[in-house]
């Protein structure tokens, strides 16, 4: 983990040097449509539901593999290319509350993020320990809800990904959206061809016997994709974004089965098929930001004659911040 984030902090200082040199050639005064808060920390508090989970569907049944985690609490501090997140789950919201069911979920995750004229460059780690299996088919056939929990807890997810953006027009923003470490004053949008790359490991570490087994896979998903996205601004501080974006690419996958006296090996190569569609409406001031942001994603690869979908269909976002001045040890590190 160290190792990880001495990487991403190397790099990122390093592109974001070079990053402010590209930004004196922006637009600025009367004439400026992205206003950047370099100076400021972006601290965020938000509620979501935005989790990994696994979907499977195989002759007419459906069984979904995911943490236990309905609403996550995020809090977000974010000061020009870096985030630092620390994500909770509050017992008192409804589905949070069932440990016993289905088990316990930790998860932790990171970004970091680089914005040019016309680039954008996003990093993030994620691990998740603790999952829980549910057969969806059956669950009906039951009319119980938790008749068909089984739980995962030495399932471990660990993710690296991240994505390259090509921004046509330099004026749209999408820190703004995002990270909320600019403002869009004026009202712009740009069409966005984007490198989408993920290497994740899913590992049962259970201990093994011989009357069980587990699997690890190792899996490298790459694709490309292009979409437009869209941001109304009204009186510089309250804005609508929409945007939408489609895309195909390739997952490799090294698939390990353990038993308890032997180990077998595959390794396979699918197509994957990338969407995604947004919709943010909030008011972001000099200090003070709020929203909320709808996400639909659908990541399907066919596997034989299975059908398994990554990701969320659907996240949401509710959230609001305040922008501090930015503690002198931070702007130190940051020569203009």
């Amino acid at each position: 983990m160290k190792l990880i984030c001495t990487f991403l902090f190397s790099g990122f200082l390093f592109l974001n040097g070079y990053a402010q040199k590209e930004e004196n050639k922006t637009a600025t005064g009367k004439n400026a449509f992205i206003e950047k808060h370099k100076q400021q920390l972006a601290v965020k508090l938000s509620f979501t539901n935005n989790t990994e989970f696994f979907q499977i569907y195989q002759q007419n049944q459906g069984y979904t593999i995911k943490p236990n985690t309905s609403i996550k609490t995020n809090l977000i501090f974010s000061y020009r290319a870096f985030l630092f997140g620390i994500g909770y789950s509050p017992r008192f919201i409804p589905g949070n509350d069932d440990e016993q069911q289905k088990g316990r979920s930790k998860i932790f995750w990171t970004g970091t993020n680089v914005n040019l004229p016309h680039w954008k460059q996003h990093l993030e780690y994620t691990k998740i320990k603790g999952f829980y299996f549910h057969s969806s088919s059956n669950l009906l056939q039951s009319g119980s809800k938790d008749a068909n929990y089984t739980k995962l807890p030495d399932l471990n997810y660990t993710r690296i990904s991240g994505y390259t953006a090509y921004k046509l027009n330099p004026n749209f923003s999408f820190s703004a959206i995002e990270t909320q470490t600019e403002r869009q004053l004026k009202s712009a949008g740009s069409l966005v061809p984007t490198f989408v790359y993920r290497y994740y490991i899913i590992d049962d570490k259970k201990e093994l016997s011989p009357n069980n087994s587990s699997q690890k896979s190792n899996n490298l998903s790459l694709s490309l994709q292009l979409g437009y996205f869209y941001t109304w601004v009204v009186n510089k501080s309250f804005f609508v974004s929409a945007g939408a974006a489609t895309g195909g690419g390739i997952i490799h996958t090294n698939l390990e089965t353990r038993f308890y006296t032997t180990r077998y090996k595959t390794i396979t190569n699918y197509a994957v098929f990338r969407a995604k569609a947004m919709l943010a409406a909030g008011y972001n001031a000099d200090r003070f930001f709020t929203g909320i942001q709808l996400t639909g994603n659908l990541e399907e690869y066919k596997q034989q004659k299975t059908t398994a979908t990554l990701n969320e269909n659907f996240q949401f976002q509710l959230y609001a911040g305040y922008r501090f001045d930015a503690p002198k040890f931070l702007r130190s590190i940051f020569i203009e």
